[in-house]
């Protein structure tokens, strides 16, 4: 509590500020010389009437008139620097007043030997401290002046004005005990404006340290500082032998929450949360943000079994934190520990509580564990690989306590692919954070269809097991392994020491598979195609790394059997541009530097368009044409992609309205939706939105979703498709065959289209190795009629392949072939002559492409 005394003061500073200008402010060193020139003046407004009536008594009165006076010009000045905004103006009328009357007074009172003559030296003091030394300086010329005019004036005999003080010595004492007063004075107002702004800038210092130190959304401590505190600890237990405990926190699920309530309501659990776990904690306990929703605990002179019981104290109270308005979010969180051991680094042992919370998230969440039990149970499944972890082991005595059924795959035993998206985002969130390498491999059997033509479904089955086997055979104990669907396997590979680090992995893998697999009487010789995409290198979310893996499998394939190639692409960005590009969709999409062209969808019965798919470009002012596999990316990073989606479908539906009023056909508008979009809870209003207010016939607008995308929560996807069908929009399955590939989700996701992905495409119409890609195009192709839908073969570039389509029965195409993405002017000049003869139409295409 503050005392009287700094009351006053404060309310002093705070009265003086008022005569300060507004732009004194900005110059510390100018305030400081304000601040003192307005305690000069106060100064001089109390001691001049006291020494006016000290004159007045002795009998001077005209003395007292000249010092009442000039203290009435001096108290002027405050406003007259208020008034005019010059510190220059208004400490020169000051020093001056001053100047005349100790002249005045010394002049009057006897020359050299005047009491007041000594006073001559306040001016340049004060001078220095209102001006510098400059000014200083000056003002000691003044008085140096002064004083030698009234030497001149006594050597030459010239008569000086007679004074009626008759009791000099008691004015000699005055002024002498005045000089030392004033002087002393002044000096304390001085150091009092200095040292509160000392104080104000102590404080200040103190708030930006906060600031340094401090989460700004959570008020805990931020990453930074807060190994720093641990380093500091970890020295202090080096010295004095005392251990601590760190314990990892992750908000689970949080990603989801911020989808489903918004960034806002995510940023209250954020600080909620925080607030939640320092209620919990001790007062010499360190805890803070590490990232994202991740918290970092430090538990000083702590015990591994103390930890642990002050972690579940934590989590118990943040399962039991409510959100008032909404009482359906429920927060939990995963905590791993982990206590440090002598000899160890720092990140040594946030690695080793990190994969407690790994193990704590893999495990279903919501749980505490210690890195202890972590390992045991690492070893346990090291010990039981032959036995798959989801299943009984050979004498059926118990179950490997990690997983549990609904995190495996069935035939296999290794985890299933919800388990390992999860392990996957937390791969790259850790290696993000910690700034290692994860590389990512898809493994794809080859020809394993004939495997199960010739063998049998069960022969296959039993090679899928094996082949999970051999593959885990190559891995270290850290690597995870799941089945990816079908004749697919991910492996997941964390903490490289360099990329290449993978290949070599890929090679022990493919060396696993140079033995034949005993199948029943029979052996059967199976190959691998390897896809890798290392992070960061391929950087991205989780979704872009497996499309990545997937392209660079699909080019292993072309290469022929066991080959393994690593993701790369021709057009990788340097970081700066990929950076100035980040930054730059923001404007592109308010400057207009994005546009749409369309690509014409052909019915292959009547061969006439039917309708076009509109694809988003950029026209950057630096970086010129910028084709989307380049910046859609950056745009689902940033958040950038609702707003850029929403603008693309609102331009297609325009665009779409504007041929149909120039009398053109109408024809079918597809335009993609991403997963951003797709998890947005307004989707479906905003969607029904622009259809309303551009005026596109509902049954015009075929909005395509690729099969990567709906599998992530299909029961939430099925009824946004369901509510968009309902309101006479189509629905089209894009890119069909290249991820998740399941009769299961095909027959249940209410859908209108298939189309089937240019890999498919691109193998047809090759006569010497027609027979397989045929089938295979050809019976996604009938299963899709059985289903009622229609199916669109894309890429299509030769007439080989749409020879083999046109066999096929297949619906529509789009391609090459047909004609690249076009400006809508070139599209209305197709639309406008869709009555010619086909052949006709072609050169009409060719010409306009």
């Amino acid at each position: 509590m503050r005392t009287i005394g700094e009351q006053w003061i404060e309310r002093y500073i705070s009265a003086i500020q008022w005569f300060i200008p507004a732009n004194e402010h900005t110059d510390p060193t100018q305030l400081t010389r304000v601040q003192t020139f307005v305690n000069a003046v106060l100064l001089a407004a109390l001691a001049g009437p006291l020494y006016a009536m000290a004159y007045y008594l002795l009998g001077f009165s005209s003395a007292a008139q000249v010092i009442l006076l000039s203290c009435l010009v001096m108290a002027i000045t405050p406003l007259l620097l208020r008034w005019t905004n010059s510190m220059f103006v208004a400490r020169e009328v000051f020093l001056s007043t001053l100047f005349f009357n100790f002249s005045w007074l010394s002049y009057h009172l006897g020359g050299l030997t005047a009491p007041t003559a000594g006073w001559l030296i306040t001016g340049p003091v004060i001078a220095m401290f209102l001006g510098g030394a400059g000014c200083a300086l000056f003002w000691m010329c003044m008085s140096c002046a002064a004083v030698s005019l009234l030497y001149v004036l006594a050597q030459a005999g010239v008569p000086l004005p007679s004074h009626p003080v008759q009791r000099m010595e008691v004015l000699y004492l005055v002024c002498h005990i005045g000089l030392f007063l004033v002087m002393v004075v002044f000096m304390l107002l001085f150091e009092l404006t200095k040292n509160q702004g000392f104080i104000k800038l102590e404080q200040a210092l103190q708030i930006i340290n906060e600031l340094a130190i401090r989460d700004e959304l959570t008020g805990t401590h931020n990453r930074r500082h807060l190994i720093k505190l641990i380093e500091t600890e970890k020295e202090r237990t080096v010295r004095l032998g005392h251990l601590f405990c760190l314990c990892l926190l992750d908000i689970d699920f949080f990603k989801r929450i911020n989808d489903t309530y918004g960034h806002s309501t995510g940023d209250m659990v954020l600080r909620e949360f925080a607030q939640t776990v320092q209620r919990q904690i001790r007062d010499i306990d360190s805890f803070g943000r590490y990232g994202g929703e991740e918290f970092l605990l430090m538990l000083p002179e702590t015990s591994i079994d103390e930890a642990l019981t002050l972690a579940e104290r934590v989590r118990v109270n943040i399962e039991k934190m409510g959100f008032g308005a909404m009482p359906d979010l429920v927060t939990t969180v995963s905590i791993g520990v982990a206590q440090f051991r002598l000899g160890e680094s720092i990140a040594q042992t946030v690695a080793r509580a990190d994969e407690a919370l790994y193990l704590a998230k893999s495990g279903g969440r919501n749980r505490v564990v210690d890195y202890n039990d972590a390992a045991a149970l690492a070893a346990l499944e090291g010990a039981e690989r032959a036995t798959p972890p989801c299943m009984p082991d050979p004498a059926g005595t118990r179950m490997v306590a990690r997983f549990d059924a609904s995190q495996c795959d069935p035939l296999t035993g290794l985890l299933n692919r919800r388990m390992l998206r999860d392990r996957l985002n937390h791969a790259i969130e850790r290696a993000a954070r910690n700034q290692t390498t994860v590389a990512l491999m898809l493994l794809n059997l080859n020809k394993f269809k004939e495997i199960n033509d010739a063998l049998g479904y069960e022969a296959g089955d039993a090679i899928l097991s094996q082949s999970g086997q051999r593959i885990r055979r190559a891995l270290r104990e850290s690597d995870t392994i799941a089945r990816w669907g079908g004749d697919e396997f991910i492996v997941l590979l964390e903490d490289l020491n360099q990329a290449s680090d993978a290949d070599q992995v890929a090679e022990k893998i493919l060396d696993q598979f140079a033995e034949p697999f005993a199948v029943g009487a029979r052996e059967s010789f199976v190959t691998l195609s390897v896809g890798i995409a290392v992070f960061p290198a391929t950087e991205g979310d989780m979704d872009f790394l497996l499309k990545c893996a997937d392209i660079a499998m699909t080019r292993a394939k072309s290469w022929g059997d066991n080959i393994a190639q690593v993701y790369s692409s021709d057009a990788v960005m340097p970081p700066n541009e990929r950076l100035a590009l980040k930054n730059g969709l923001r404007e592109a999409l308010g400057g207009g530097q994005l546009f749409l062209e369309y690509q014409p969808q052909v019915d292959l019965a009547t061969r006439t368009i039917v309708g076009v798919e509109a694809l988003i470009r950029w026209q950057h002012p630096i970086y010129g044409r910028i084709e989307p596999v380049r910046f859609v990316p950056l745009a689902e990073e940033t958040g950038m992609i609702v707003p850029i989606g929403d603008w693309v479908l609102r331009t297609a539906c325009e665009q779409n309205r504007r041929w149909v009023a120039a009398g053109l056909p109408s024809i079918k508008m597809a335009v993609n939706l991403s997963a951003r979009q797709l998890k947005d809870a307004g989707l479906v209003a905003r969607v029904l939105r622009i259809v309303a207010e551009t005026g596109i016939a509902a049954g015009d607008l075929d909005l395509e979703l690729t099969e990567g995308i709906l599998i992530d929560n299909l029961e939430a996807n099925r009824g946004t498709m369901a509510a968009l069908r309902a309101a006479g929009l189509k629905i089209s399955i894009d890119d069909f065959g290249t991820g998740y590939s399941s009769l299961n989700y095909l027959s249940e996701l209410p859908a209108d289209i298939l189309k089937m992905d240019g890999s498919f495409v691109r193998r047809l119409g090759q006569p010497l190795a027609r027979a397989r890609p045929y089938v295979i195009a050809e019976s996604i192709i009938e299963m899709a009629h059985r289903l009622n839908l229609k199916v669109i073969a894309e890429a299509v570039e030769t007439a080989e392949q749409l020879s083999d389509l046109d066999r096929m029965q297949c619906d529509e195409a789009q391609g090459y072939f047909f004609n690249r993405a076009l400006h809508p002017d070139q599209v209305a000049v197709l639309l406008a002559r869709q009555a010619w003869p086909r052949t006709q139409l072609n050169k009409d295409a060719a010409a306009a492409a």
